[in-house]
């Protein structure tokens, strides 16, 4: 029995691919000599922390920062990019909260940017918990995420779910014992499936069926 869904925030929730991919594109372009992205390679980065997505670009320490600097600072300035949720997320939310299911984010992202998102879209008290990258020493696809998540809404794998866009979420789900859902949206859905998630939605309010 389902007791908590378990959210990834950046393609899953909140419509940001293409500003992701775009400041990433921007930040090994900008800092990195005739290097020529692959399409696996940008879309890759959809389910990596920042740190992890250049480090295979990055000569240094200093070089690695100066892209996550690029990405940042593109991400902040873009301002062509609107920042808006997926179709259905208020009323799927408002249906899981009616049911008294509990709900988290388990995120890649900061936890500033994470937070500063999830208020400007008037969408932080929804959920009881919050993981980010600062939560964790170590990130998906490892299950340590979504494990404390877990811990704190003092939940069992078994009564959990956890959705997202990329393989890492999936994997990151399957090795926390929980059921996985993915997003029939994913940039990165033939990727994703080969790992076997539970359940694939369509669109957001097509999870209503499971809760």
């Amino acid at each position: 029995m389902i007791k908590a869904i378990l959210f990834d925030l950046d393609g899953t929730l909140i419509n940001t691919p293409e500003l992701i991919i775009e400041s990433f594109k921007e930040a090994v372009n900008k800092n990195t000599e005739g290097y020529t992205l692959t399409e696996y390679e940008i879309t890759n980065v959809l389910g990596q922390t920042l740190t992890k997505a250049f480090a295979r670009f990055s000569e240094s320490d200093e070089h690695l920062m100066q892209m996550i600097k690029t990405f940042r600072e593109f991400s902040l300035n873009h301002k062509s990019f609107k920042l808006e949720t997926y179709e259905g997320l208020i009323e799927l939310l408002d249906e899981i909260k009616s049911k008294g299911l509990l709900t988290g984010i388990v995120t890649s992202k900061n936890k500033e940017v994470a937070f500063n998102n999830l208020r400007e879209l008037g969408l932080i008290d929804y959920f009881d918990c919050i993981i980010t990258h600062d939560d964790s020493s170590i990130h998906k696809p490892n299950p340590e995420p979504i494990l404390i998540a877990l811990d704190r809404l003092k939940i069992e794998a078994e009564n959990a779910i956890y959705i997202g866009d990329h393989e890492n979420d999936i994997i990151a789900g399957k090795n926390a014992n929980v059921k996985t859902g993915l997003m029939g949206y994913s940039y990165r859905l033939n990727e994703a499936t080969k790992h076997n998630p539970n359940y694939i939605f369509d669109n957001l309010l097509e999870i209503k069926k499971i809760v």
